[in-house]
């Protein structure tokens, strides 16, 4: 688990003991490299990690675009046809390797009917209320809402005419296990029920600094008691399910490659 001041509450708080699921999320650099856009490596190799009580509303919008009467017929590739359909090979080769640098993906067994549309891509919203009893949390709630606000934007270089990509984001419920023995990690890491998220870039951050009517404040910066946090992520490639062998699990083009 992360740390102060990106947890809340923090380890301090005497409340907690009392939060059955939480959510973390994963913040690392960006990189075009499939096998540093895996879930693992994020994990690995995050710069910064935030965890907060399981959101008020997690939101995953699952979906698949089809162009109908597609022109690809993969029947040259899958059977090396040559001879009078060669033109046809080059051709079907051709967009084949156009549909996987987009991002689309060709159906197989599918000919001159339909074939995926580019940029079918899950997206996750999320609604998250933090509500602070004692200074330190209201700090803690800020310190996440900052991080939040400031991982959205592409990185500054000292040449000013390029940028970092914005970084590649990760999150998954983390369920308290209870445990007699302190030397057992007490949080156990859930991927099945919550939809698997796959790695993500951030697209919006939404922060109202005063979701209560005459919200106080709190400390000598006066700090905001409450908070709350409207998130949408992007996963990076389309859903892949890994099949009929292990029909619940998601995975995505650059997990099976690594």
């Amino acid at each position: 688990m992360s740390i102060f001041p990106f947890q809340f509450p923090p380890n301090t708080s005497p409340f907690v003991n009392d939060i059955p699921v939480w959510m973390q999320f994963y913040c690392a650099n960006y990189s075009t490299f499939a096998a540093n856009r895996t879930r693992d490596y994020i994990r690995r190799s995050a710069y910064l990690k935030m965890s907060i009580p399981y959101p008020q509303q997690h939101n995953t919008l699952n979906s698949q675009n089809y162009q109908a009467g597609g022109s690809l017929n993969v029947r040259a590739i899958e059977k090396g046809i040559l001879g009078n359909l060669i033109g046809e090979q080059i051709a079907a080769t051709a967009e084949l390797a156009s549909s996987f640098f987009s991002g689309g993906g060709v159906l197989r067994f599918d000919h001159f009917e339909s074939i995926l549309s580019p940029g079918a891509r899950r997206t996750h919203t999320f609604n998250i209320n933090l509500v602070a009893k004692t200074e330190e949390e209201a700090y803690c709630a800020n310190a996440i809402a900052l991080a939040f606000q400031a991982n959205v934007f592409p990185v500054v270089t000292n040449n000013y005419l390029t940028m970092r990509h914005p970084p590649l984001w990760l999150f998954e419920t983390l369920i308290t296990a209870p445990q007699t023995d302190s030397s057992i990690n007490p949080w156990i890491v859930k991927t099945m029920w919550d939809g698997q998220p796959l790695a993500c870039v951030l697209r919006t951050v939404d922060i109202n600094r005063s979701p209560i009517l005459n919200t106080p404040f709190m400390g000598s910066n006066s700090i905001p008691l409450a908070l709350n946090i409207k998130l949408s992520f992007i996963e990076l490639e389309p859903a892949l399910s890994v099949g009929i062998d292990d029909n619940t699990n998601i995975t995505s083009r650059s997990e099976r490659l690594a």
